[in-house]
């Protein structure tokens, strides 16, 4: 019987040797290159401009022209690691409203919904390395613009509230009849998401006091609806 001489076995040992490195090398280098270079999404919010701001609304209906002022409400996402993050969505998951004691209940049914990227991008944005991005959480417009909006069924109010004047506005891209996104004078707890396709999910909880007043200028708007980022980041 044939048996293999010793350079034979050291030469097919260094061939499987290679064979296996050819393999393992783009894999590991894949991996260290997620590990090292991959991009990190961070939220960023303060109740002061540039994140939260009064402007006006322009634009006209069939009748009349509108020109009405509203206050933004506005977070940042940014990419402190070191590639780009591709295609990020802001998407609303969860809407929740604090009852007689100030606790949140848990909106089970509620369906998650992306929110608008501020400077009118699209659904997606690219954040390159030391970039940021607003988005927008919520707006309070004029109660004229709000009445007006109203007549062409742009709202949707939570089933059990009463009539109210000024609401805040939820900055959705659709509006399901399920689920408000104009809403009245009390506390809640909005948990919104940031998606990548190349970067971990980060959620984020925004407590939303709001009195249902409307004032004429930024210092007293902003004691009126208050917003507190949770201080935990919670990423996957």
């Amino acid at each position: 019987m044939n048996t293999l001489s010793i350079s034979d076995l050291v030469l097919v040992g260094t061939a499987l040797f290679l064979g296996v490195i050819a393999l393992a090398v783009p894999y590991l280098s894949e991996l260290i290159k997620r590990k090292l270079f991959a991009p990190k999404l961070v939220f960023y919010f303060e109740e002061v401009p540039p994140w939260c701001h009064q402007t006006r609304i322009k634009g006209a209906t069939a009748v009349m022209p509108i020109d009405e002022p509203v206050f933004y409400f506005r977070f940042q996402v940014a990419n402190e690691g070191r590639s780009q993050a591709r295609k990020c969505e802001a998407v609303l998951e969860n809407l929740s409203i604090a009852d007689a004691t100030g606790n949140f209940g848990e909106a089970r049914n509620y369906s998650p919904v992306n929110l608008i990227w501020g400077s009118s991008y699209g659904e997606f944005v690219d954040i390159n390395p030391g970039r940021r991005f607003f988005c927008n959480l919520l707006h309070i417009p004029s109660q004229r613009y709000q009445d007006l909006a109203k007549q062409g069924n742009s709202y949707v109010e939570p089933a059990e509230s009463e009539d109210f004047g000024v609401g805040a506005i939820l900055n959705v891209k659709a509006a399901f009849y399920a689920q408000p996104n104009r809403l009245p004078e009390g506390k809640y707890k909005i948990d919104v998401a940031i998606y990548s396709e190349n970067a971990d999910v980060i959620r984020k909880g925004f407590h939303v006091s709001w009195t249902g007043k409307w004032k004429s200028t930024e210092e007293r708007m902003f004691k009126e609806l208050v917003i507190e980022l949770e201080s935990n980041t919670t990423s996957a």
